[in-house]
């Protein structure tokens, strides 16, 4: 059932504030429910958190370095496809910040 969830690969990590929010935002009012934003970003992107769990997303955060992370985020009813996606390809669930579920 992962097999249909398709990453879409948006990396903020060279922009300014407030460009990161604005990328993830458009591309976050075109993902449907079985794809996944894939962002590279330098830091945690706190405000834009309870605007995702407002809007019916969830998200998870995987912190590689204090400026390196990864946050997935997607539709809240993908949640059990995502899951499986996180067992299947053995991500780590070390430095996990998870959203809404």
């Amino acid at each position: 059932m992962y097999a249909n969830l398709t990453f879409i690969k948006v990396d903020v990590s060279a922009l300014a504030p407030p460009e990161p929010m604005t990328v993830i935002l458009t591309h976050l009012a075109r993902l449907t429910a079985q794809e996944c934003l894939l962002i590279k970003h330098r830091r945690q992107p706190f405000p834009l958190y309870e605007k995702l769990n407002n809007a019916g997303f969830s998200y998870h955060c995987v912190v590689h370095a204090q400026d390196d992370i990864t946050l997935y985020v997607f539709h809240q009813k993908a949640q059990t496809v995502f899951n499986e996606w996180l067992v299947t390809n053995g991500v780590t669930t070390s430095g996990l910040v998870k959203g809404k579920s």
